[in-house]
């Protein structure tokens, strides 16, 4: 058997060339030959021959995974995602732990299943896409690469607290319609975001449906009040709230509204969403 290890040497600031090599090392000393080779920085990038594995194991955090999903597509083949990036929602999610020598090992002799995937307007995502506050969360992160990891997160959002104001929005989603300001409207595949923000606490990678979650206009007293509700995944009876599951959405703002996907950070006016059930195959 061969496994590749794909990893994106700048995931967690460096941190995923350490897991590669603990990985190589692991995999040595079970007797299993290894290539290795970076995640694609474009489409272009020839795409591995899959056929000369049998298994891909994905090293990074969440936009890794994000990269190699829109540049070739769901592998053909298991994937097992590695913890290695500064942001590992959907890695911890799907293995239940972030130690590398559980995660090597649950890789190594775990059972294959598949999961869903979404699809907001024709870009593939894991984890879920944020719209409004923390989009604009994402969007600073990114600007300033050097923050890294859920107390960076944590700063950014409090100080997005005082300073992110609502947009209107028009959402449709199966039986729900809703159009107002809005300060947060998130649709979750994945019940985390941000390293830890439970937003959507019930979502499930597992079920064909995401949950959604709005929360509408918050005076500034509450957010500072409920930040805590949010994070822990308590906001459920908050009245500003609103929770709904749907599997095709439409979403339209006046104005260019930022979103992320996977922390990786987009800007539409329009958003069609797309639940795509069972898209990737991986190994647990």
């Amino acid at each position: 058997m061969r496994i590749l290890l794909l990893y994106n040497p700048v995931a967690g600031g460096g941190r995923s060339l350490t897991v590669l090599e603990q990985a190589r090392a692991f995999l040595e000393k079970e007797g299993i030959d290894t290539d290795s080779r970076t995640t694609a920085n474009s489409a272009s990038d020839t795409e591995p021959n899959w056929q000369h594995y049998k298994r891909v194991w994905l090293i990074g955090g969440d936009g890794t995974l994000h990269r190699l999903l829109n540049t070739w597509g769901p592998p053909p083949i298991p994937l097992s995602l590695i913890s290695g990036g500064s942001g590992n929602d959907f890695s911890r999610l799907v293995q239940h732990d972030t130690r590398q020598e559980v995660q090597f090992r649950q890789a190594l002799n775990g059972k294959e299943e598949r999961i869903d995937l979404g699809t907001c307007n024709g870009v593939w995502f894991a984890t879920g896409v944020g719209m409004g506050f923390d989009g604009s969360v994402a969007d600073i992160l990114q600007r300033n690469f050097r923050m890294k990891g859920f107390l960076s997160y944590y700063l950014v959002v409090i100080l997005q607290i005082f300073r992110y104001r609502e947009k209107h929005i028009s959402i449709k989603g199966g039986a729900f319609n809703w159009e107002g300001k809005s300060l947060l409207f998130t649709v979750g595949n994945g019940s985390d975001f941000g390293g830890g923000f439970k937003v959507t606490p019930d979502a499930s990678f597992r079920d064909g449906i995401f949950q959604c979650c709005l929360i509408t206009r918050v005076p500034l007293l509450s957010r500072i009040l409920h930040l805590s509700k949010v994070q822990k995944g308590k906001h459920r009876q908050l009245s500003f709230v609103r929770f709904f599951d749907s599997g095709n959405l439409n979403i339209r703002c006046e104005t260019e509204l930022v979103c992320h996907m996977d922390g990786e950070v987009y800007r539409w006016k329009e958003f069609e969403i797309s639940m795509q059930e069972g898209a990737l195959l991986i190994r647990v």
